[in-house]
């Protein structure tokens, strides 16, 4: 009877352990990546804490409307990043995963002090393509200037920042220092000062379970605790101050 008892427990062990889940997300580095071996910020956080909860994790990627779609119609159990606050019908937002942080960069040298985004008029500046669309009617304003770029390629943005070629960059924090320290994850940042005009964002994992979203957010406390972020984005970023 003992035998057997144990002999289910391990066929029932065996069978958590090997629950795969398939998580939808869109290519966007350092916080979304695909690649085998690292799938960047938001997709470790999730990953780690689906893992330890006896799933094994798989990504697909797709544009994140679709993911929203296929996981609220039920062909995928869940995705990331969303940037829901509340759930909806057959659809269930975790807590923050991760918190996205727009900001203007510029050179400490320089010793600008903006308080405010108007306080960037006259100012060149330099970000990525579409950042009107994300930052309000203040901002609106600046992209109307002789002297404002999008770049298409957001990695060369900290280092045109480096070399004084603008006086200002807007980008989320962690793609700048992800795309500056790309080859080396001690490189100085001292150089840089940070003005955080533009509001953070938090981003969530969506589920088309309730129950999964439940048990998702109790081990995400406790990978929070467990210092398991931090180690998530030294992973790409190196320390930050």
């Amino acid at each position: 009877m003992l035998k057997a008892l144990s002999l289910l427990l391990l066929v029932c062990s065996f069978t958590l352990t090997a629950q795969q889940i398939v998580v939808l997300s869109s290519e966007g580095p350092p916080h979304t990546i695909n690649d085998d071996q690292n799938s960047g910020i938001d997709l470790d956080v999730v990953k780690a804490v689906l893992t330890r909860l006896g799933y094994d994790v798989n990504f697909h990627f797709v544009p994140l409307g679709r993911a929203e779609s296929l996981v609220k119609s039920g062909a995928y159990v869940a995705m990331a990043p969303i940037f829901a606050t509340s759930d909806e019908e057959r659809f269930y937002v975790s807590h923050p995963i991760v918190k996205y942080a727009p900001t203007v960069f510029s050179l400490k040298k320089n010793k600008l002090t903006p308080q405010y985004l108007s306080d960037l008029k006259g100012h060149s500046i330099i970000t990525f393509q579409g950042a009107p669309g994300y930052f309000g009617k203040e901002f609106e304003l600046l992209s109307k200037q002789n002297n404002y770029f999008e770049s298409p390629s957001m990695k060369v943005i900290p280092e045109l920042i480096k070399k004084g070629r603008y006086d200002y960059a807007v980008l989320d924090k962690y793609i700048f220092y992800y795309f500056y320290r790309f080859v080396d994850k001690q490189r100085d940042l001292s150089l840089f000062k940070e003005h955080a005009l533009i509001p953070s964002v938090t981003a969530s994992a969506g589920f088309s379970d309730k129950s999964l979203r439940d048990e998702f957010n109790r081990e995400l406390a406790t990978f929070l605790l467990d210092d398991g972020y931090r180690k998530v984005v030294e992973k790409y970023l190196g320390k930050l101050e």
